[in-house]
């Protein structure tokens, strides 16, 4: 339907697509009249007012011209371009069109006169070159002109002679120098070049009388000729290099053809107006004949003699007919009725007198315009998507290929992630804290980074002491200032006397000792100096006068504290020596009272004391540090940490610096922020200064302030681990919370391997949901069934054997073959096989193999392992006996602190529960043994042997067997655990006796694939699996086999150690130099760093792993295997 309206009998133009908002240029029709019959000429110029819903356009400008207008256009790439028109009077008028549209004087750029005999019928101007027209008029004259210089015309080629009129010109869209024309019903295509004629398109089977000309988009040799021929109302499309017969012929119109116009955005939509009032949109592409209607314009009953799509919005086309209206229709559809009725009184006006109809008559309601299918400039010409990772996708209807590329839009960010991950690959990262102190733009920074480097030196509570600005021997070098260093003997004269040294002629060499040892004293009563001989005599010291005065005198109770002297009430003279203030007297005597007497006596003068001084000697004294941190001014709170590292152990300063640092977040006071963090740091509470963190830095969306604090936190939390207090960072909801965005914003720029590594250890469902994501972009599968494997309970590798009814007890538990067997899986030489040795009690069930499950990662706590068989349970006993403290009272003494201790506590060791009564030392867990030792005996196993020695077994009847050792006959058989040795690396070789049937293992899960190592650590795994995979090809024998198989399951716990970022940087180091060791394939220095590691090392962390390790150079000693 119709989008906007004009009443005006012209020729129409759209402006060039360069031109905003859109113009409509209409010049008035020659040999076309209104109703009015009037007969001036002009040139409008409508803005298409497209914003307001109704038909109505805006008049831009209005011109008179000395002629009509057969032919229109608007073309020009500069400015608003120019407006060309050929009028009857066989003038060519050029329009400065910015002129024109301004308003403005000497709009006319120029006008040809006294060229065309006749009117100018048709223009064309070069889409290629606009400053190129081509005009044709009567007598087949055809010229080319030059806008700019339009005083020599040119033709293109030699006239004919034919005496008929150029119906239409237009040149080729792709090539320039191309020129189609019609006269005489005959189509002639022109070679400005060769200025000649190239070929001449008359079709003789219909006999189709060309008059219009449009030629293809896209294919610059296919062109559209149609006949206004009643007789021939058709459209043909021909090709010119198949000149002989059209391609396709369009028949639909019952009546000629008035005007043609082919879209330039999509070749698919071809538009044609004939005198049957229909206006018909084709899709030449289809159909055989070329009959396929894409849409019919709604019908007003008028012809349409002109037509132009808009060259800006190819929706939009403009019409013309010959009721003088000019109407813009979208091919899209949606528009507005048209306004017949207005036009009928229009007409009625203009014949005075007329009568007017009692009913306007209305024509048929028109249908909106729908389009088959979607136009191609609906297509988009190229289009870009960004992937995950940071991948941009992107491509162009130019070329075939799809390109995907990397975009980095933090530069910045990546650089300095690359150089944090190359920190946290060195084992040690006290000169990255130091560097990033240096570069720090902020105090406060520079402060904290200082912090966080002393973490790992050897003494990091006497750095945090030095770095409060605190040491320990600043007040004794005050009160004790060193003596002064006195004047050296001359090093000439000591050296002359080293030379005469032994040589002087008094040697006593020749002398016998009884005589050189008289030499010597006399040599020492003579050598004596003057200053040594002038020693002045002891003075003997008399002892003082005791006083014993036991009368009683008011205001004094001195008589009564030497009658409880005397009588040896220390309590009540300790008592009134505090009540008459002799505070020295009270404390020497409840020192000598005892412990809980000094005690109270110290806290009762602690209170009667005046001073600032008396609650911190109390604090001090009493150990009570709490209420130090508690209540003292925030403005001390330096002071405060300093007492807590002096007096503290481990445990107690962690509570007593978060307590301390809570206080100064809790105060609000920006000042305190920063001192807020420090106290977090020394305790090495990661969240809580996270969360401090995020105060002070709200705007975390910034990429360099997270990851500001991303650096932070990777070096606190390898500080952590280094101490024994391995953290994982994704319990936190903080920590977890800024770790995954940090990742997210890693892998949009690409860094996807980086990014995973801080999604290992996820265990938040924000965390596990992008690490699964990542693990698909690098090809690996998804870590959810992990889950399924972390719940299988492990079941033991053995099956229960009932035992029989009439069963005697063997005197011996355990066999020599046994024990060896035992010895063997630590590391000793294999023993020749011996003798099948007799029935025991414990029969091992055989093996059975079953896929190997890969081990969850640990945090903190490591799983039971086979060389950790579970203890029996054992009557529990009476408690141990606690000794207490029978001296004297006790001072305190602030804890001292070795050099090398760690920062947080003690390195954790392996923790199994101890036995409430002190077994045998055979299998007592308490008593000292090596990393590598065989575990201990079971106890139940040596207290039967025992019972069973000392009871006769002839004169009893035969004892029920305890149910810990075997099923009491008749009763129902409860699950239990293997208390004996499970063998480790090898297979059982006696048969069972009276065994049951082998009891089907269940299958366990396939092993779930699990995220690559970080790139330090990947030589680890590659060394350890290559070196393990060319033993198993090497070795022939399965027990060997079996054993390899079992390293390799164990390795999985290092790698997820190393994933997972649990090993401190001491183990880390001796792993890696075992590795580097079996590299170059010296085994003997591998095995000895191996020991130094295990001796020297957290035993907790290595305890999993360490024993395969030593296995497996073990076994490529044994079958000479390197790399």
């Amino acid at each position: 339907m119709k989008v906007k309206e004009i009443n005006q009998m012209a020729n129409v133009a759209w402006s060039p697509a360069s031109v905003y908002p859109l113009y409509l240029a209409c010049g008035t029709a020659a040999q076309q009249l209104d109703a009015s019959l009037n007969t001036n000429s002009t040139l409008n110029i409508y803005n298409a007012n497209l914003g307001q819903a109704n038909l109505e356009t805006k008049l831009a400008v209005s011109v008179e011209t000395p002629g009509r207008f057969h032919a229109l256009d608007w073309t020009g790439d500069q400015g608003s371009g120019v407006i060309i028109g050929g009028c009857d009077n066989g003038v060519l008028y050029v329009y400065d069109a910015n002129k024109l549209i301004a308003n403005q004087p000497e709009h006319l750029l120029g006008s040809t006169e006294s060229h065309h005999s006749g009117p100018i019928f048709s223009l064309s101007s070069n889409p290629l070159k606009s400053n190129l027209v081509a005009t044709g008029s009567v007598d087949c004259d055809l010229l080319i002109w030059d806008v700019n210089n339009l005083s020599s015309p040119m033709t293109p080629g030699k006239k004919a002679n034919l005496g008929a009129n150029v119906t239409c010109v237009q040149f080729n869209r792709q090539a320039e120098h191309i020129l189609a024309s019609t006269y005489a019903g005959h189509c002639v295509i022109w070679d400005l070049k060769k200025s000649a004629s190239i070929i001449s398109i008359v079709d003789s089977v219909s006999r189709m009388k060309a008059k219009s000309i449009s030629w293809n988009p896209d294919v610059a040799t296919q062109l559209l000729l149609a006949s206004d021929d009643d007789a021939t109302p058709m459209a043909q499309v021909w090709d010119l290099r198949y000149a002989n017969a059209p391609l396709k012929t369009l028949e639909g119109h019952q009546r000629g053809i008035l005007a043609t116009a082919w879209c330039v955005q999509d070749s698919s939509l071809l538009m044609t107006a004939a005198k049957d009032n229909k206006i018909f949109v084709w899709n030449p592409d289809c159909g055989e004949r070329g009959s396929e209607i894409v849409c019919e314009f709604p019908s007003y009953n008028q012809w349409s003699f002109n037509l132009d799509w808009c060259k800006r919005d190819p929706s939009l086309v403009a019409t013309s007919s010959v009721d003088g209206t000019v109407s813009v229709y979208s091919i899209l559809g949606g528009g507005l009725p048209p306004t017949q009725a207005d036009k009928f009184s229009a007409i009625a006006d203009s014949f005075p007198g007329m009568e007017m109809p009692a009913v306007v008559p209305q024509g048929a309601t028109p249908q909106p315009i729908q389009v088959k299918n979607p136009p191609k400039w609906f297509r988009r010409p190229s289009g870009a998507n960004f992937s995950f990772g940071g991948r941009l996708v992107s491509w162009n209807k130019q070329s075939r290929a799809v390109a995907i590329s990397q975009v980095v839009t933090e530069e910045k960010l990546v650089e300095r992630s690359v150089q944090l991950e190359n920190a946290l690959s060195q084992s040690q990262l006290g000169p990255y804290c130091q560097a990033k102190a240096e570069a720090a733009a902020k105090p406060s920074d520079q402060v904290l980074w200082k912090f966080i480097g002393a973490n790992f030196e050897t003494a990091p509570r006497t750095h945090y002491m030095s770095l409060l600005g605190y040491n320990s021997s600043q007040v004794s070098d005050k009160v004790r200032p060193p003596a002064p260093v006195a004047d050296g003997i001359a090093a000439e004269v000591l050296a002359d006397k080293m030379e005469n040294l032994g040589t002087n002629d008094g040697s006593t060499s020749s002398l016998d000792p009884s005589e050189q040892f008289e030499m010597i004293a006399s040599a020492q009563s003579f050598d004596k100096t003057p200053e040594l001989e002038e020693i002045e005599p002891e003075v003997e010291t008399k002892p003082s006068k005791v006083e014993l005065n036991v009368e009683e005198t008011s205001g004094s109770n001195e008589g009564l504290i030497t009658q409880a002297l005397l009588v040896g009430d220390l309590e009540s003279a300790v008592e009134l020596c505090v009540k008459d203030k002799h505070f020295t007297h009270a404390l020497t005597l409840a020192a000598h009272a005892g412990q809980e007497l000094y005690a109270k006596t110290r806290d009762s003068v602690l209170k009667q004391v005046d001073g600032s001084l008396a609650p911190l000697i109390g604090a001090v004294v009493r150990g009570d540090l709490t209420s130090i941190t508690t209540s003292c001014n925030l403005g001390n709170w330096k002071e405060a940490l300093v007492a807590a590292l002096t007096y503290c152990e481990d445990a107690q300063f962690i509570a007593l610096a978060e307590n301390l640092g809570e206080r100064l977040e809790a105060s609000n006071i920006g000042e305190y922020i920063p001192s807020a963090m420090i106290c977090y740091v020394c305790a090495g509470s990661l969240e809580k200064f996270v969360s401090c963190w995020s105060k002070m830095q709200p705007n975390l969306s910034n990429p360099n302030e997270l990851q500001d604090l991303v650096e932070i936190i990777m070096v606190l939390q390898r500080s952590l681990a280094a101490a024994g207090r391995p953290v994982n960072l994704s319990e936190g909801s903080t920590v977890s919370s800024l770790l995954c965005q940090y990742a997210s914003l890693l892998a949009a720029q690409g860094a996807l391997n980086t990014a995973v590594s801080y999604l290992n250890s996820a265990t938040q469902g924000e965390m596990i949901e992008l690490r699964d994501r990542l693990y698909r972009a690098l090809g690996y599968q998804t870590g959810r069934t992990n889950q399924q494997v972390h719940n299988v309970v492990p079941q033991p590798s053995f099956r229960q054997t009932p035992t029989p009814q009439g069963y005697q007890s063997q005197p011996s538990q355990f066999t020599p073959s046994v024990q060896a067997q035992q010895r063997n899986i630590y590391g000793e030489p294999t023993a020749p096989p011996q003798a099948a040795p007799a029935p025991s009690l414990f029969t091992p069930a055989p093996h059975v193999s079953q896929p190997p499950v890969p081990n969850p990662p640990t945090f903190g706590v490591p799983p039971l392992t086979p060389m950790q068989p579970t203890m029996a349970a054992v009557p529990s006993g009476p408690p141990p006996t606690v000794v207490g403290h029978t001296g004297g009272p006790q001072f305190f003494t602030p804890a001292s602190q070795a050099p090398g201790a760690p920062m947080y506590g003690s390195q954790p060791q392996m923790q199994q529960p101890p036995p409430p009564t002190k077994p045998p030392a055979a299998y007592d867990s308490s008593v000292p043994r090596g990393w590598n030792d065989p575990p201990p005996l079971s106890g139940s196993r040596k207290a039967k042997q025992q019972q069973q020695q000392q009871l006769p077994q002839a004169s009893e009847a035969p004892k029920v067997p305890e149910p810990i050792m075997c099923p009491v006959p008749g009763a129902p058989e409860q699950p239990r655990q293997f208390m004996g040795f499970q063998q480790y690396g090898a297979e059982a070789s006696g048969p069972a006796v009276g065994a049951a049937a082998p009891v089907a293992t269940p299958a366990a899960p396939e092993p779930a694939s699990k995220g690559p190592l970080p790139a330090e650590h990947q030589i680890v795994q590659h060394v350890l699996n290559e070196i393990r995979e060319r033993c198993l090809a090497a070795c022939q024998n399965q027990q060997v086999k079996q054993r390899l198989d079992d390293i390799g399951r164990r390795l999985e716990v290092l790698f997820d150690k190393l994933r997972a970022g649990q090993l401190g940087s001491f183990t880390l180091g001796g792993v890696h130099q075992i590795i580097e060791a079996m590299k170059s394939g010296d085994y003997q220095s591998a095995l000895q760093i191996h020991g130094q590691t295990v001796a020297k090392g957290n035993f907790s962390e290595m305890s999993q792993f360490m024993p395969a390790i030593k296995m497996l150079l073990q076994t490529c000693m044994q079958l000479q295997v390197f790399l």
